[in-house]
């Protein structure tokens, strides 16, 4: 009996994606949900942040309003997509470089021969150390 061996990242690491929303209506295509959730908190965040400068900028440009909060989440989505930092998906990458800064910058924290040591300022001082082979 032979063994095979399989991989499966590609299958796991495979966004989920919504089509059918209700019993009775379901999209022509897929959306993947990672985009829906990061368009959404993304018009949250520009309509809390920035409303006041964008309804001061609509009353002079007409159609502003709805350009500006359907077309920059749609390009941040976009790039979010697009830029991956060291193979990595940008969320994963953001999560290990503040694990890494909290964890090893913030705390003085260095690693030697694979252990975590504290860091110090103090100079270290190396004793005298006189090597002498045997027979002379």
């Amino acid at each position: 009996m032979e063994k095979h061996n399989y991989n499966y990242r590609d299958v796991f690491n495979e966004p989920i994606k919504i089509k059918q929303l209700t019993q009775n209506f379901s999209l022509p295509y897929f959306i993947k949900l990672r985009d829906v959730l990061i368009y959404l908190l993304t018009l949250i965040g520009l309509f809390i942040f920035f409303h006041s400068i964008v309804s001061f900028i609509s009353s002079y440009v007409p159609l502003f309003t709805m350009l500006f909060y359907v077309g920059v989440p749609y390009l941040i989505v976009r790039l979010v997509e697009k830029v991956q930092p060291d193979g990595k998906n940008i969320f994963w990458y953001l999560l290990d470089y503040v694990t890494f800064y909290f964890e090893y910058l913030q705390s003085k924290k260095k690693i030697c021969h694979d252990i975590k040591v504290n860091y110090t300022d103090e100079p270290i001082v190396f004793d005298e150390f006189n090597y002498r082979k045997k027979g002379k």
